[in-house]
């Protein structure tokens, strides 16, 4: 552990690798920022894709990570929601945006307020920092891109329509089944038809998938339309993991003469569409746009306090140290209904 002057940072050194462990001035938090002393950081895709291919790095060497947890050392002089000692998590990685800030490879990083939540008192610090990213990701396609109002998410305005039936395609994938929750919250009764592999089908049931058909199944279409209500098919699909890149005929499970409203998480693969399907595209950083954006990620705390929102998947420490993670970052790329996390 550095002294409070110093923070260590795994840096990565140039497209591809190698990484470093670097001792660098602990930064200052302006005055609408939080600097958070690091105890778990989330492992994401995302992270590993950067290393690999540079996307969004501007300048070497660059650090990575953008989901992260730990104790407040600093606030800005117009930070009010959280104070030095709270435990907080964050969207910790200014990611694909240009921007200086965050960065989560590091022992001290300091982020925008807006962006950290104070630890909800009935979860662990580790399965805080599994939140930011996914419940964003769920509800900007499900709020901006669907159009599905989300009246629990008081900031944001109460636009849009219900639908009459919804497929999620990976739901056993930390957005699809942040997904499921937030549409049977908003939606009681609405028809959640949900992909996945068969052995996660009892947990995200309970988390509001109405029927979850496994995704090898070579009848899968069939299988999906069965589900769907009088087996005609579903309005609209949320795809988390860009499964319409390779089963080309998803767009088959449409309702003729429905809405055909297809919302693809964006995750570097494009997915084809046919031209009566109107496709839409999801991340997280649309809703930072959108009228009480801004303040959606602070009210995580109070949403799972109050049962209304649940973590998604079950978290593991995959690891201890910046210095180890680099052995562990590709075991994301492997991981099936649970979120990778290493501990400072």
């Amino acid at each position: 552990m550095s002294n409070s002057k110093t923070s260590a940072q795994l840096q990565l050194t140039q497209r591809g690798g190698p990484f470093k462990v670097a001792h660098v001035p602990t930064p200052t938090p302006g005055p609408d920022e939080v600097l958070i002393r690091q105890r778990a950081i989330a492992l994401n895709l995302v992270d590993v894709k950067q290393r690999d291919l540079g996307i969004g790095i501007s300048r070497w060497p660059h650090v990575l990570g953008i989901e992260g947890a730990g104790i407040v050392e600093a606030v800005g002089s117009n930070v009010r929601h959280v104070r030095p000692g709270d435990e907080v998590a964050a969207w910790e990685g200014s990611g694909a945006m240009q921007d200086t800030w965050g960065g989560a490879y590091q022992e001290s990083v300091v982020v925008p307020a807006y962006l950290v939540f104070k630890r909800p008192h009935n979860i662990s610090l580790e399965e805080a920092a599994s939140l930011p990213i996914c419940f964003t990701t769920a509800v900007s396609a499900i709020y901006n891109s669907l159009s599905i109002p989300l009246p629990f998410l008081t900031s944001l305005p109460p636009n849009g329509e219900l639908p009459s039936s919804v497929l999620v395609l990976g739901g056993s994938s930390a957005t699809g089944a942040s997904a499921i929750q937030l549409l049977r919250k908003a939606c009681p009764d609405l028809p959640i038809v949900v992909t996945s592999s068969s052995k996660h089908s009892a947990r995200l049931k309970g988390l509001g998938a109405t029927s979850v058909v496994d995704y090898k199944s070579p009848a899968v279409i069939t299988d999906i339309r069965r589900e769907s209500p009088n087996g005609a098919g579903v309005d609209m699909i949320l795809d988390c993991v860009s499964a319409g890149a390779s089963q080309t005929d998803i767009c088959n499970v449409f309702y003729d003469a429905g809405p055909k409203r297809y919302v693809a998480v964006v995750t570097g693969v494009p997915v084809p569409v046919p031209e009566d399907v109107t496709l839409l595209e999801a991340n997280a950083w649309t809703m930072m746009g959108v009228e009480g954006g801004n303040e959606i990620i602070a009210s995580l705390t109070k949403l799972v306090e109050g049962g209304i929102y649940r973590t998604p998947l079950p978290v593991r420490n995959v690891g201890h140290g910046l210095e180890t993670l680099p052995d562990v970052l590709d075991e994301v790329v492997k991981a099936s209904g649970e979120k990778l996390l290493l501990s400072l």
